[in-house]
């Protein structure tokens, strides 16, 4: 169950001079009970616009919660997730609306929506916060009575040319995306026939895949299972369309090569051999391990390569980091094909704990995997990082 509230206040200011204070990681640190730190600008280099990326640092000092600015309208709306939060956290989301009085003021209205694992911490944690976002307002407040006006509209960007979904060139995205898709199940169900045992991996990238499509089209895959929904609608499905043949395109020729024992590179090589050293007492721990490598192969060596193709042949004149948001609103299909995936494994395939992880959040259960092995949030951060530095010509501080 999600808690939330809202909160107002009346800032003596304008609606820019409050945007300022209230999005900019330096004027928060005027007011804020939690420290605010810019992680990674968003486009044109700024700590307010969509894709910018911010760690907070909660008043015990001890905890931190990584965001990601998901819209930015200024100066009326501003919306932010926390995409990091700990295990025990599912979903974080704050909305901040300035709207201007007749006297020159600003009316602030603050909502935060949270869901932890369970209803009473969900509720618990939200009258924490509440108290401590009030006590940041009342300090905001003083802080706006006193600041000089500073209303400048950020600098004004071309409006990006959209496809829209229904257009002649989205259409031809999906078609191309599906016929990725179409390659994928084909190669899982011929590994299946030979009992082959990089079917797993094989089958798990095409639900991957089926998902992806599902969250950028809207339309429901084949699989028997709701498809994974992102936390909110993308705002450039045809961007995620436009992945999937590219790294799909990687994937199928590194399989091909090993299959025909040609070159192939290092992080599959691993994966595939790993996946085919048979381990009679344990037969789960072969099928894991090369999951997990293959897993470790399209996010570290494929994807970022994907990322920085699709931007040159797409989207030369964008800034990569503009889609960042959906980007990272795509976790859950991760963790919705580990699941598919889970139920497919014969009970000799699925190691001890997948029962126990059955009764528990599929998010959590993530989280803490991740913690004892290879964490695919904070390795799919780390490669979108990599991603933008490429395209951009400069070293990565990201991490």
């Amino acid at each position: 169950m999600t808690a939330q509230f809202t909160l107002t206040r009346v800032l003596d200011c304008t609606p820019g001079t409050a945007w300022h204070l209230v999005t900019d990681p330096e004027q928060m640190r005027r007011w804020s009970t939690a420290r605010v730190d810019l992680a990674d600008p968003g486009p044109g280099e700024r700590p307010d616009s969509a894709g910018a990326l911010r760690t907070i640092t909660l008043p015990d000092g001890k905890h931190r919660l990584r965001e990601v600015v998901e819209h930015a309208d200024w100066p009326r709306e501003f919306r932010y997730r926390v995409y990091d939060g700990g295990p025990l956290l599912l979903s974080h989301q704050g909305v901040q609306r300035f709207s201007p009085t007749n006297d020159g003021r600003t009316v602030l209205s603050w909502q935060v929506s949270m869901r932890l694992i369970a209803a009473p911490l969900s509720h618990a944690l939200c009258r924490v916060i509440r108290r401590q976002v009030g006590a940041s307002l009342d300090s905001l407040a003083e802080v706006a009575r006193l600041a000089a006006a500073d209303d400048p509209e950020p600098t004004p960007r071309p409006a990006p040319n959209q496809v829209v979904p229904g257009s002649g060139e989205f259409d031809r995205l999906l078609a191309d995306a599906q016929d990725s898709l179409r390659a994928q199940r084909t190669l899982a169900d011929e590994l299946a026939a030979d009992d082959d045992p990089k079917q797993w991996f094989a089958r798990v990238y095409q639900y991957v895949t089926e998902e992806m499509i599902s969250a950028a089209s809207g339309t429901a895959h084949s699989g028997g299972i709701p498809p994974a929904a992102p936390t909110r609608a993308l705002d450039h499905p045809d961007w995620v369309l436009a992945l999937i043949p590219v790294f799909h395109k990687y994937y199928e020729r590194n399989l091909a090569a090993y299959c025909a024992g040609g070159e192939v590179e290092p992080a599959w090589s691993k994966a595939w051999s790993t996946a085919d050293s048979p381990d009679p007492k344990r037969p789960h721990l072969p099928v894991m391990k090369g999951l997990v490598y293959g897993v470790s192969a399209h996010i570290d060596a494929d994807l970022p390569r994907a990322l920085v193709d699709v931007h040159t042949a797409h989207y030369p004149d964008r800034d990569l980091r503009e889609f960042r948001p959906d980007y990272l609103r795509l976790a859950p299909v991760f963790t919705a094909a580990s699941d598919r995936l889970l139920a497919d494994l014969p009970r000799s395939h699925k190691p001890w704990w997948t029962s126990l992880a059955a009764r528990i959040d599929p998010q959590f259960r993530d989280a803490l995997l991740g913690r004892a092995g290879y964490d695919v949030g904070r390795h799919r951060v780390a490669t979108f990082a990599a991603a933008v530095a490429t395209t951009r010509g400069t070293p990565s501080a990201l991490t």
